[in-house]
């Protein structure tokens, strides 16, 4: 069944509805063969092919409508991926910009606590007494810089 997806779905529907029709108007003719003389000895046969053409043309249609609504359950699952993927990838540029802005906080953060440092350096004395102030510094550089002071 895979070779039929070469072929054109209008043609391959046109062609399934061909075949259905023409066995039933085959059957029907076999069933007007007891009113034509020379139809009269192949009225069986008829009958039979008929049979046969119906049965197949139904069952490639089956398999045509089934195979029509997979492809349009595949189409929908593909649309939906992409519409995930793109919401995934506005999502993750807003998680990276947050990171980046995160991480710059924390580094302009991390130089004030240095420069705030150097700016007591001299109140530490060689007996490590430290200034209050230090104490506040050190305090304030393990504190998260994206928390919300209350």
């Amino acid at each position: 069944m895979w070779l039929l997806h070469f072929v054109p779905d209008n043609l391959l529907h046109y062609v399934i509805n061909a075949f259905l029709f023409s066995g039933i108007g085959l059957y029907i003719l076999g069933l007007l063969s007891n009113f034509i003389r020379f139809m009269t000895p192949y009225k069986e046969m008829i009958r039979i092919i008929s049979t046969l053409l119906i049965i197949v043309s139904i069952y490639f249609y089956g398999r045509y409508t089934t195979d029509q609504e997979w492809r349009a359950k595949v189409e929908a699952a593909q649309a939906q991926v992409a519409a995930a993927e793109a919401k995934a990838q506005q999502v993750n540029t807003q998680v990276e910009t947050k990171i980046v802005t995160q991480t710059q906080v924390i580094h302009d953060k991390q130089i004030v606590i240095q420069h705030e440092i150097q700016a007591v350096e001299k109140q530490i004395d060689s007996e490590c007494k430290l200034d209050p102030v230090v104490v506040k510094i050190v305090n304030d550089a393990a504190q998260n810089p994206n928390e919300v002071k209350k």
